[in-house]
């Protein structure tokens, strides 16, 4: 008979697919006055008598009798709804009713335990799970990959480059029992880790460097990224690396710091087209902060409650403004003018705050001028005014500095120290005209004014998150419409999870110590997924956004539990869980598959052998760089604009928006430092997120469309270029190629792939000698200079010849 059938692995998925759109938590769309998604309804008898479940008695029960009814009428799901209970959950659905129709709660939503580890586990805690399970299934691990593909399989994962040919040289000089602990050690102690750690992060937190929508002005959030950096390279404890970008700004005696975390909620798009109303601005940014945190945190679809209750998790529309109500309370207006919208943090970088006291100096020592002028010439404007200065019209053209038709008569018949500012102003505008000497000052007061404003404008500033005074009131709203207000709500945390701690504030700050309080489910159960899928390529719940019941069961269930547990108990020690993740056998595993388990496990869910995918495309675009020698170094700072096709930004932005290409190092600093324009994103990247909203399950593509970008941007082409200068000086062909393999692979080429790629190299040497424009315009490529000592056709076949290795399908992939 078998184990008994578990209701969360084996049932609710079953209900949750098929049964709860008609009969779960949405009251407005539940069909029959029947609910299947809680205990209560499925037992509940109905007027005849009847209930959709009897434990123990599936004969008696109308679950069993209309699943497997005959009659189109009677069927459920009916056969127009385009759901379809298979054979197989039939049989399970009635034998979990004939064995007690015993409930449970959806697997994510129970209390968060760390299982008992395998009986007779030893070694890695991660190794023993997976053991147990393969164990299952007639499977076991596969042996380690080859030590030089863990190097660079290490390298990449934890920092996003391949490693240089001095690591590879110290990991060899290791004792193999050290070599893969040690390397850990050092990577995750590398400055790169934090870059690469960001990048994942930043398209959960729709970061860019503009606004977006038609407008898409600038904005400056990169100090933020920069702090996730320097988060992650310190390993802050996640509690508090949630607690500060959550709330930062409410802890007691907040430091700088903490509140500039508190940009992640800013991250959002920003409106400014002309026509669009505030509040609606408002309410959608707020929204947009809501729903960023139930996924990030929580993976919990809340934007399925705008309009109605969750039509499968229990998440009601009132907990869906409740939850939105923690973020209500931010002095945002949604005003679109300005395209930083306050509150937001000065955090003046370089020379600013120097050439803003300057200008300040300037513009006061100007002004003092100007009054010394004026006081000189009161004789002078007396008379003018007496004479009937005053009383002229103002023309159309002189009404922006003179003020409207009217005002500047006014102004005259006051005495002086009656004057508003708006009417000095007036005044001083059209004495300017009238009075030579004058007019010098004010036009020099004006100048520097202008200079002042200006540097008061380019000081880097970022938005972040604060509290309104008087608390604003929080409603429902009818269909998500903000001009359709509903029953006015306190804030608050979906009831069907624990509830806020007793004494915590209903604010930002009691929302986030609820999320990473122990009681809470969820979020050490989301976030050691994402971890996972960051390696893996795929999270041990495939959908990482979504852990609803609509989500699948884990195959390697207790794995995730125990890890999550783990993280929890650990003090939310990133480099920890990572550690423990990347110096397990499962991880180690060669990635070498036999037809048969690629049949019958393509994704690679049970985790019979090491994983294997496509690189991100801006991890491609740094590796280039890294091993051509063109990679910078330079760490954070303002974004940067490297090579990208010719009026992309003109088109998309009716020509409002030039893209002015940087020069020098700037070409080559890491992908996470490109300026990202929302709504163009950078053209070399073929698959990242669009940072308009939250993205937490990475795009993962592979079409022979990126071969345009690989083999043909300036950016790949130049890499090829100087990779071919680099190893130059190795010495003849043979050498040369053994270096590439090593710098690209970490190995060394074959025999036979060595006679192919000596045959390629001959080909592109005669044609290149044949043709010396044609090598002239290759070599031309790209900023970086050439080493004119270099034979001309010599390196331009070299070039061919890095380039195609540049896009062997083993250097575009993990292995």
């Amino acid at each position: 008979m078998g184990a008994p059938v578990d209701f969360s692995r084996d049932v609710l998925p079953i209900l949750s697919e098929n049964c709860f759109y008609c009969h779960g938590p949405d009251a407005g769309a539940r069909k029959a006055d029947l609910r299947l998604d809680t205990k209560e309804g499925a037992f509940l008898k109905n007027k005849e008598g009847s209930a959709a479940i009897v434990a123990g008695k599936p004969e008696a029960s109308n679950l069993v009798e209309r699943i497997f009814s005959h009659d189109k009428e009677e069927l459920m799901p009916p056969p127009k709804s385009n759901r379809k209970v298979t054979a197989k959950e039939r049989e399970i659905l009635k034998r979990w009713i004939k064995e007690g129709a015993h409930w449970g709660t959806h697997w994510a939503f129970a209390p968060l335990q760390k299982p008992a580890l395998p009986s007779n586990s030893s070694g890695n805690p991660v190794d023993a799970f997976v053991r147990e399970r393969l164990k299952q299934e007639g499977l076991t691990l596969q042996p380690r990959a080859p030590a030089r593909t863990l190097l660079r399989r290490l390298s990449l994962d934890l920092t996003g480059l391949p490693p240089t040919p001095e690591e590879r040289t110290a990991f060899d000089a290791l004792a193999a029992s050290d070599a893969i602990g040690k390397t850990v050690d050092r990577l995750l102690e590398s400055p790169r880790f934090g870059e690469r750690m960001a990048w994942d992060w930043l398209e959960a937190a729709r970061y860019a460097d503009s606004n977006g929508y038609q407008g898409d002005n600038e904005r400056t959030m990169w100090p933020w990224r920069d702090w996730v950096v320097k988060a992650f390279n310190q390993n802050l404890p996640y509690d508090v690396f949630t607690l500060w970008q959550l709330a930062g700004d409410l802890l007691p005696n907040a430091s700088e710091e903490q509140i500039l975390a508190t940009a992640f909620l800013r991250n959002h798009p920003i409106n400014g087209e002309g026509g669009r109303i505030a509040e609606e601005n408002r309410v959608d940014y707020v929204m947009d902060m809501a729903e960023t945190t139930g996924t990030v945190w929580l993976g919990l679809t809340l934007n399925c409650c705008r309009c109605h209750d969750h039509k499968y998790d229990p998440l009601l529309q009132t907990d869906y403004y409740r939850f939105f109500g923690f973020f209500n309370q931010t002095p945002v207006t949604g005003g679109g003018g300005d395209p930083q919208t306050a509150p937001r943090l000065d955090l003046p970088q370089g020379n600013e705050l120097a050439l803003l006291e300057k200008t300040k100096t300037a513009a006061k020592e100007a002004e003092l001028r100007l009054i010394d002028a004026w006081q000189e010439s009161a004789e002078r404007r007396a008379a003018w005014i007496a004479g009937g200065g005053g009383d002229r019209p103002v023309k159309p053209a002189d009404t922006a500095k003179l003020g409207k038709p009217g005002e500047l008569k006014d102004a005259a018949l006051l005495p002086e120290e009656k004057w508003s500012k708006t009417q000095r102003r007036i005044m001083e505008a059209a004495w300017a005209e009238k009075d030579e000497a004058f007019k010098k000052a004010h036009t020099e007061r004006e100048a520097q004014k202008t200079k002042e404003e200006q540097a008061a404008k380019a000081i880097t500033r970022v938005m972040v998150m604060g509290e309104l005074k008087a608390p604003r009131q929080t409603f429902l709203l009818n269909r998500g419409l903000y001009t359709q207000p509903g029953s006015e709500l306190t804030a608050g945390v979906p009831v069907n999870l624990p509830p806020l701690a007793e004494g915590e504030p209903a604010n930002r700050l009691g929302l986030a110590r609820w999320l990473v309080a122990p009681e809470n489910p969820l979020m050490a159960r989301v976030t050691v997924n994402r971890l996972w899928q960051q390696i893996f390529g795929i999270g041990l719940v495939k959908t990482a956004e979504d852990f609803g019941v609509q989500s699948e069961t884990p195959f390697h269930r207790d794995l995730l539990e125990w890890l999550a547990a783990e993280f929890k108990d650990s003090g939310w020690n990133v480099k920890a869980l990572l550690r423990t993740i990347l110096t397990s056998e499962t991880y180690l595993q060669s990635s070498n598959v036999s037809e048969a388990l690629a049949r019958n496990d393509p994704q690679n869910r049970l985790l019979a052998r090491g994983a294997r995918f496509r690189l991100p495309s801006w991890m491609i675009r740094d590796q280039a760089l890294a091993m051509s020698g063109l990679l910078s170094d330079k760490t954070g700072g303002a974004p940067v604009k490297p090579y990208q096709p010719a009026g992309v930004w003109e088109e998309a932005t009716f020509g409002k928006k030039l893209y002015a290409q940087d020069q020098g190092e700037s070409l080559y600093r890491r992908s996470l430092y490109t300026f990202w324009r929302r709504i163009i994103a950078p053209t070399m990247f073929f698959d990242a997120a669009n940072r308009a909203v939250c993205t937490v399950k990475p795009l993962r593509t592979n079409t022979p469309l990126h071969a345009l970008n690989t083999l043909n941007d300036p950016t790949y082409v130049e890499a090829a270029r100087m990779l071919a200068q680099r190893v130059w000086s190795a010495g003849d062909d043979h050498t040369r190629l053994l270096s590439l393999f090593q710098l690209l692979l970490a190995r060394e080429p074959s025999a036979p792939e060595t006679e192919l790629w000596t045959r390629a190299l001959q080909r592109q040497r005669a044609a290149y000698a044949a043709d010396e424009p044609a090598a002239k315009k290759l070599l031309a490529i790209g900023a970086a200079p050439r080493d004119p000592t270099l034979p001309l056709a010599e390196h331009a076949a070299y070039t061919a010849l890095c380039l195609s290795l540049l896009n062997l399908d083993e250097t575009l992939t993990k292995e």
